[in-house]
């Protein structure tokens, strides 16, 4: 049985096939306007036009979340894979040294962000790797993400930049953090 967790009239629940169209919506709304501040029209456009803003497989893998209000509209999403990014190519990679586990597609729909969403998401896609036997995550970050992944403790490993047919680029940042901490007990 999947497991739910709740955040004030909220709800962080596995994604399923079903909600891919409607997660996508969300995630190339929320690229365009949360993105805007950090990269050109342009940028997004080529973007979203040669790698868009999350596989399937991510869904298919059972470690993708999405968070969604009391009528099922979906406000955010994001979780962690196996798999290689599509923008990583070859896309679909089974994990390997040269391609850990890795945060995928965090997004939160711009009508909603500072609500804790992105967090709630993040604490349950650390906690299900945890869950798995994963104690190091990767992921590569937005410059609009950026702040987000740094406040929950991820650490820049490199500053990097895909590159476009047009010669444009997308500034990005590959990030990792340790999962394991020591536990606290107390008397």
């Amino acid at each position: 049985m999947q497991k739910a967790t709740f955040i004030s009239a909220h709800i962080i629940r596995h994604a399923r096939p079903a909600d891919i169209p409607a997660i996508r919506t969300m995630q190339e709304r929320s690229m365009r306007v949360l993105g805007s501040e950090f990269y050109t029209s342009n940028e997004i456009n080529n973007f979203l036009n040669l790698f868009g803003t999350m596989d399937d497989i991510v869904v298919d893998e059972g470690h993708y979340f999405v968070a969604e209000d009391h009528r099922g509209t979906i406000l955010g999403s994001g979780g962690w894979s196996r798999s290689r990014p599509g923008y990583a190519k070859p896309a679909a990679a089974i994990e390997s040294p040269a391609n850990p586990p890795t945060v995928r597609s965090m997004f939160v729909d711009p009508a909603f962000t500072r609500r804790g969403i992105a967090t709630a998401i993040m604490a349950r896609t650390e906690r299900d790797a945890l869950e798995q036997g994963i104690d190091t995550l990767h992921l590569t970050a937005t410059l609009s993400g950026l702040a987000l992944y740094e406040a929950f403790g991820y650490h820049t490993e490199q500053t990097t930049a895909l590159q476009f047919p047009d010669m444009s680029s997308f500034a990005c940042v590959k990030m990792r953090k340790s999962l394991a901490s020591p536990q606290i007990r107390t008397a």
